[in-house]
């Protein structure tokens, strides 16, 4: 007869221990599983998994942020471990001195860089720290180079975007700088301009004219040239599209079908809505996306899947680009239920929109104002609270410290009224269990880690909800409750509403 011990939690959180999890290897939809939600090799559904990270990129005025920035940001990377970071830039800020020898031949040109600017300094700090932390990372450029405003730009890119010749030259030139010369083999992927199906309006975006045509011909033409130069390890992403919209989708179709021989990844941007997340569409419309571009790209499954901006669209202010919800608790756990629900659709990484407000900023009539999407704030001019970490950053940092990249993850589809994973490390050495609870009640559910894992002698247990997450005296997580039992038995629940709950076989930051 198995063991089994009761043990009553507050909150409400009950749970009962059994020293071993009956849940069948084999079984189907059509198995009595006890009502256990059971993660073992049946419902794997990603064996390499790429990784939770953040956007991270070059800050656009230093003389913004507070004088420990560097301190204070490198602090939080390094609990929150990163396996994926973003980092952005604008050649805008190191290309000058443009020459077109007289001709209309835009092969004629040429132009010189400044690799001293205080932004290509900025860029290298931030690669140099995802180099030695050994943190994939997609580089790119936010636009091209020019005014939007045609009739006083003087590059003359803006027609043509991302396909005139001088960007896949000044792409190569740049990759060249950080890669070959200063050693930032960290990156892995390139990101040829942001967001392209967004056009925006003539005259104030500098993507006004872009067709997936020609950006289909600026990713060759990248292609090539980066190939030339030794860099043909270093992947273009699979759109940086942004949206569930029709561009957004033929984008991603005309990849699957034109590019699938030249891009091993498809890379997209999401910001959804908290209804989308409470009643599970997210994973509805990962789910039918990934099986659009299987339908073409029959290797799909072999290639990577990011998502390289994620974030919630509730709470957005048009007007300053901020969002106002991201003080809130219900943030960090929306945000944890979008990562799930993107790791059941098979999705390999999600890297979270954004790590600091002092990194961009909108810019209007009235003046300068930090775009508040962030995990903390290093802005001069930010308050108190605002400079504090967020209740999101501590959710993120359970994540990412858990979800590692090359873990196996693994979803049990016959049970969805939670979101919940299981995860393995790639030497199984530890395992986790992440549950989400959306609905409007607290639910009882009995959860079980089949896959065996080799540090099994104890299971902690996190819980994120207002009033519940705990901290020590340096601001890290402490676990709600500790056992002295297996991960790999089987433990029933009461999940609060509107929480977090992990049970892992070690300590986050471990």
């Amino acid at each position: 007869m198995k063991r089994i011990a009761n043990i009553i939690l507050a909150l409400g959180l009950i749970m009962m221990i059994s020293s071993s999890c009956s849940c069948n290897d084999e079984q189907d939809d059509k198995t009595d599983d006890n009502g256990i939600i059971c993660f073992n090799t049946s419902n794997i559904v990603n064996n390499d998994f790429g990784g939770l990270g953040v956007e991270w990129g070059t800050y656009e005025d230093t003389k913004k942020i507070v004088p420990d920035a560097w301190t204070r940001i490198t602090n939080a990377v390094d609990y929150l471990k990163p396996s994926i970071v973003r980092c952005m830039f604008n050649l805008d800020w190191i290309c000058y001195d443009l020459d077109k020898k007289g001709t209309t031949d835009k092969n004629d040109d040429t132009w010189k860089y400044d690799f001293t600017s205080v932004h290509m300094e900025d860029c290298c700090d931030v690669l140099e720290y995802c180099q030695n932390n050994d943190i994939i990372v997609a580089f790119g450029f936010w636009n091209v180079i020019g005014n939007a405003d045609t009739s006083v730009d003087t590059w003359g890119m803006i027609q043509d975007c991302s396909s005139d010749i001088r960007w896949a030259k000044m792409t190569a030139d740049v990759l060249d700088y950080l890669v070959n010369i200063k050693g930032f083999t960290c990156i892995k992927y390139f990101v040829n301009t942001n967001e392209p199906n967004y056009t925006g309006n003539v005259g104030s975006s500098k993507m006004a004219y872009n067709t997936y045509a020609k950006w289909e011909q600026g990713v060759r033409q990248v292609r090539t040239k980066i190939d030339s130069i030794g860099l043909n390890n270093i992947d273009i992403v699979g759109g940086d599209t942004t949206g569930f919209g029709k561009v957004a989708l033929d984008y991603l179709k005309n990849i699957s079908i034109n590019l699938k021989s030249i891009l091993n990844n498809y890379g997209c941007h999401f910001y959804i809505s908290n209804i989308d997340i409470s009643k599970r569409n997210f994973y509805s419309y990962l789910s039918q996306l990934y099986k659009g571009i299987k339908e073409n790209d029959k290797n799909v499954v072999n290639k990577k899947f990011y998502i390289w901006e994620a974030g919630l669209y509730d709470g957005k202010d048009a007007a300053t680009d901020c969002n106002l919800y991201i003080q809130n608790y219900n943030y960090g756990y929306r945000m944890a239920d979008y990562t799930l629900q993107a790791i059941q659709a098979g999705l390999d990484g999600v890297c979270y929109w954004d790590l600091d407000d002092g990194m961009h900023y909108m810019y209007n009539a009235t003046g300068t104002t930090p775009k508040e999407w962030g995990m903390f704030s290093t802005y001069t001019g930010a308050t108190i609270k605002d400079q504090e970490y967020r209740p999101w950053y501590y959710s993120s940092v359970m994540l990412t410290n858990i979800l590692k990249r090359h873990n196996t993850m693994y979803f049990d589809s016959k049970h969805t009224t939670l979101t919940c994973i299981g995860t393995t490390t790639q030497d199984k050495s530890n395992g986790a269990i992440v549950i989400v609870n959306h609905n409007q009640s607290k639910i009882t559910a009995k959860v079980c880690l089949q896959e065996t894992v080799t540090n099994n002698e104890k299971t902690y247990v996190y819980i994120y909800k207002e009033g519940e997450l705990l901290l020590d005296t340096n601001g890290k997580i402490l676990p709600n409750y500790e056992y002295n039992t297996s991960i790999n038995s089987i433990y029933e629940l009461e999940i609060p509403t509107g929480a977090v709950v992990i049970l892992s076989s070690n300590k986050i930051g471990e």
